[in-house]
């Protein structure tokens, strides 16, 4: 199994851009340093909470100070980008990083990014990301081509075009070709369209953990829709997102965990929107408690949803999710703000990709 980052980034709004764009190169360094495979940073345009409109800026500073760790947007929302640009910046990235880099895609996801580029909702746009996915992989085949959609137009210059002299065109296609590029989408709710869209396409899937029962059905979703349209599900390419604190003893990881920048997303941000959106209902299930999510706390968080506790604790806790799920072939640790005292949450993380994740089964014996 191998280990991940998701850089939401989850910084409260106090924040400024050059603190989030600092700590996110400080991120980066540990992760690398302690052997983490993946670092995703997602793309938001309005939300303070987790303001990173350019991943792609942070990826490009973070290569050069790093060595092995690969980097993903997570996801570039493709309805807010003209597709033939951003496919000529994802090629040309992939080729900097020299394979370092792998794609993020997505519709966009939050109704307040929608307004800001001219939409009334998010139900519309996932006919634009299709499109827009369509003029990138015709792009990215470097044959001449012109063409208007509905919602965007674009083209390839060949020997024709021409202006009166040859042109010689650019090589801004994926490092090693497009079949090299890995490309990947995220879910979170249990009857994840996601997750069916990443299936049919090849794509690979990353979960938000919602419980175990959301769990399966998004391997499901995804093993399915791979089959039917030809593919050959694979296990290894399964990510799962958590929310991890690791310390020397279940208490103190506990009291880390409430005292940090966890328990402050949750209390300040997350606990409504889950709230508002029902994403408790699998979380729930598992604690196996007679609770409705208005009473849940940040008890409740670190007994029966975070990895939190000693690396003996974590250990166990994935084990039994493997047996109940089947595997899968990443575990990504969600972050949280820790500008103020970064200690403890390097400390977590390394001992995540030193201490746990070395001595988790594979995905041959819990599959």
């Amino acid at each position: 199994m191998k280990c991940g980052i998701f850089h939401t980034p989850y910084n409260p709004p106090s924040r400024t851009p050059k603190q989030v764009f600092d700590w996110s190169l400080d991120i980066a360094r540990i992760a690398d340093e302690a052997g983490f495979s993946d670092f995703m940073i997602g793309e938001h345009y309005t939300l303070a909470w987790e303001n990173i409109p350019m991943p792609e800026a942070i990826i490009a500073a973070a290569a050069p100070q790093t060595k092995a760790i690969r980097f993903a947007p997570m996801a570039h929302l493709l309805p807010y980008h003209d597709p033939a640009t951003l496919a000529v910046r994802v090629g040309w990235l992939s080729q900097v990083l020299e394979g370092r880099y792998f794609l993020g895609v997505g519709p966009g996801g939050h109704h307040t990014d929608a307004i800001l580029h001219g939409f009334e909702n998010i139900m519309d746009l996932g006919p634009r990301q299709i499109e827009a996915l369509e003029f990138m992989e015709k792009i990215w085949k470097g044959e001449p081509f012109r063409e208007k959609g509905q919602f965007f137009q674009a083209g390839f210059p060949g020997p024709d075009d021409m202006p009166g002299y040859n042109v010689i065109i650019a090589n801004n296609g994926p490092w090693g070709g497009r079949d090299a590029l890995e490309i990947a989408v995220t879910g979170l709710s249990t009857k994840s369209p996601s997750m069916k869209f990443a299936g049919e396409r090849n794509y690979s899937p990353i979960s938000f953990f919602g419980g175990t029962p959301q769990m399966k059905a998004h391997w499901d979703t995804w093993a399915e829709a791979m089959v039917r349209c030809g593919h050959t599900p694979d296990r290894s390419r399964f990510r799962v997102c958590r929310d991890i604190v690791i310390a020397d003893t279940d208490k103190e990881a506990k009291r880390r965990a409430i005292e940090g920048g966890l328990g402050n997303t949750w209390r300040s941000y997350l606990f409504d929107i889950y709230k508002k959106f029902g994403l408790f209902s699998g979380l729930i299930e598992d604690s196996g408690l007679d609770v409705t999510p208005d009473t849940i706390d940040e008890n409740f968080l670190a007994e029966h949803v975070w990895l939190c506790g000693s690396p003996e604790t974590v250990i166990e806790k994935l084990q039994k999710l493997i047996h109940l799920t089947g595997g899968w072939g990443q575990i990504v640790a969600n972050q949280h703000d820790s500008i103020d005292d970064p200690g403890p949450w390097a400390e977590s993380l390394r001992r995540l990709a030193k201490e746990v994740v070395p001595n988790l089964p594979s995905i041959a014996k819990a599959a």
